[in-house]
């Protein structure tokens, strides 16, 4: 059965978590495991395990999302004559992609309710 724990899990994947950071992830993850569920076709398969990474995609989405909003801009770590730097920006189109291949590859098992039927001009 999927449950936070199984979307920590996924999540764990994606990003490197320390103990206190997973505990700190597991309401987020239960939370984007209930808004998954609630778009959950009545006929879909409820341990389908994209439901799983598509509840820790959004997970993922959404811490990145809190860490750059905590953070001052942006990352530099510099080794010798390496140095690494990350952008806000770059890490959020990253979360988007991750979060939205993660929704697409589980698309099938959802309720359609993108579509609104307005009116027909004659």
């Amino acid at each position: 059965m999927i449950n936070s724990h199984t979307v920590l899990a996924r999540l764990r994947q994606l990003v490197t978590l320390d103990e206190e950071g997973a505990e700190n992830a597991l309401p987020l993850c239960r939370l984007c495991l209930e808004e998954i569920q609630s778009r959950l076709k009545e006929t879909a398969d409820k341990d389908d395990p994209r439901i799983a990474q598509a509840a820790a995609g959004i997970a993922y989405y959404r811490t990145v999302i809190r860490e750059t909003a905590d953070s001052d801009g942006t990352t530099s770590f510099k080794a010798g004559d390496v140095t690494v730097t990350r952008t806000p920006a770059a890490m959020l189109e990253i979360a988007v992609n991750v979060r939205d291949e993660a929704l697409l590859q589980a698309a099938d098992l959802f309720e359609d309710c993108g579509f609104a039927f307005r009116q027909v001009d004659v």
